[in-house]
């Protein structure tokens, strides 16, 4: 059984060029857009290998006042606060401005440099313009090999909505903690030709470096966060794994909070549970159009079956009929593919006694709510599911948020990582949420500008506590 939707057939021709010679083409507006001459994989020659990140040496001034204020000049707290403070006002801070708020940076999570720098322009009653620099001397490229510890498979939810520079997901000022590649291009996200990339799914170097970067760290999988009209870019994501030579798998994240969206059908539109066979119909369009485009050696498979979760996002109804629709997505699966699927399943549609003969495992998405990982044995497979990291009030609140306290939801440090990588060890399936999701901070890939009790983390400092568990 195979759907003939327009969106597949685009893709189809898409891939038929982008797959054969490596040249995707995109529409005017991304044409401009540095990192679209497809190509070998290519490396950023001019950047070291599996080294140590060094930071630039730390700010000593001159105290001057500046029209764009450098959120991340200084590394030290009080070199921040002093930095800061001359940006802002033209003038160096007392001693105990000083001592105060490198006190409270040092020992108050929810206390980030960005609001600190915001109380000093409130006071000085200024409209202060906000850039972030790197403060790393430069990145490094991580290649040395995995060899796998234990057999828990552990995969990422990845997020492929970025359109850098200056759109969706790409404000510097939205996110505390910024990408390579966001505002101005990066040689870490180079590919072929192309020396230099924005961090943006129409460059095949955004997907070769998070590739890269999730190999290194010892996942066997990205579970590809999926609303349906962002399968154009999938070709890209083929390019750059032919371009690394294997090492990492990807798997469907079907993310239903696309449906009835404004935009392309059949996303535009609402599947109801109450009609399995046309709910089945309309779904998996987006299932179809994925593995279509995504050839079968990518595939990630458990227990050689395709894996492909569903996440609830309140769009499909009612849920406590959803079994039969699940149970024809399979179907339909088996029939077009001549694999089963695995399916994992939100807890949320396990309202449906009927899902259970459905899904192979379930998981819960929001784990901070409950305070613990998300763990289910289903017919014989353990899978669990966590985030360990949080930061959504530039994306919930903007730039006129009042700054955080004791009682916002701010999670920086490793610590939860760590202990959840632990408690879920002895899994057959672990499932991070997520790998690089920008607004809401629950990222684990590579960062910039981790600061955390008074010093910047590196780059890697999330990725290197999965390689530690992950890799001998």
């Amino acid at each position: 059984m195979k759907i003939a939707s327009s969106l597949a057939l685009a893709l189809a021709v898409t891939c038929s060029i982008a797959c054969t010679r490596g040249a995707y083409q995109g529409n005017d507006e991304d044409d401009d857009l540095p990192g679209n001459v497809g190509g070998s994989a290519g490396t950023p020659a001019a950047l070291p290998r599996d080294t140590d990140f060094t930071l630039r040496p730390e700010w000593e001034g001159p105290c001057t006042k500046s029209s764009v204020v450098d959120v991340n000049l200084g590394n030290s707290p009080e070199a921040f606060v002093r930095a800061a403070h001359c940006q802002i006002k033209g003038s160096e801070p007392d001693a105990a401005t000083v001592t105060d708020t490198a006190t409270r940076l040092r020992t108050l999570s929810y206390v980030r440099r960005v609001d600190v720098v915001r109380a000093m322009c409130a006071d000085a009653d200024a409209s202060c313009v906000l850039n972030y620099t790197d403060p790393w001397q430069q990145e490094v490229e991580l290649t040395a090999p995995c060899t796998r510890r234990g057999t828990r498979d552990l995969g990422a939810v990845f997020m492929y909505w970025s359109d850098c520079p200056s759109r969706v997901n790409c404000g510097l000022d939205w996110a505390n903690t910024h990408a390579a590649g966001m505002g101005t291009t990066s040689p870490l996200l180079s590919f072929g030709d192309t020396p230099a990339g924005y961090y943006n799914p129409k460059n095949a170097g955004f997907w070769r470096r998070e590739l890269l970067d999730a190999r290194w760290s010892g996942l066997q999988f990205l579970l590809l966060n999926t609303f349906g009209p962002d399968l154009v870019q999938l070709p890209r994501l083929v390019e750059a794994l032919t371009a690394i030579d294997g090492g990492i798998q990807v798997a469907l994240f079907d993310d239903t909070w696309g449906w009835s969206k404004p935009g392309p059908a059949p996303y535009n539109q609402s599947p109801s549970f109450d009609d399995p066979d046309g709910a089945a119909a309309l779904i998996y369009q987006k299932w179809h159009d994925f593995y279509t485009v995504v050839p079968k050696e990518h595939w990630y498979r458990y227990q050689g079956r395709p894996l492909i979760a569903l996440y609830n996002a309140g769009t499909l109804h009612p849920q406590n009929k959803s079994g039969a629709t699940l149970a024809r997505l399979r179907d339909r699966f088996q029939a077009e593919f001549g694999e089963e699927p695995f399916l994992v399943v939100d807890r949320a549609f396990f309202q449906d006694p009927a899902t259970g003969a459905a899904a192979d495992a379930q998981f819960r998405w929001n784990t901070f709510d409950a305070g613990e990982l998300s763990r289910y044995e289903t017919k014989g497979v353990s899978f669990a599911s966590f985030m360990a990291k949080w930061d959504s009030h530039g994306r919930d609140g903007g730039s006129q948020a009042p700054a955080p306290t004791a009682e916002d939801r701010i999670v920086k440090g490793p610590e939860l990582l760590e202990q959840y990588l632990q408690e879920s060890a002895d899994t057959n399936l672990t499932m991070l949420a997520t790998w690089n999701d920008l607004g809401e901070g629950t990222g684990l890939t590579r960062n910039f500008d981790y600061y955390y009790q008074g010093q910047w983390l590196p780059p890697h400092a999330f990725m290197s506590r999965i390689r530690a568990v992950q890799c001998l």
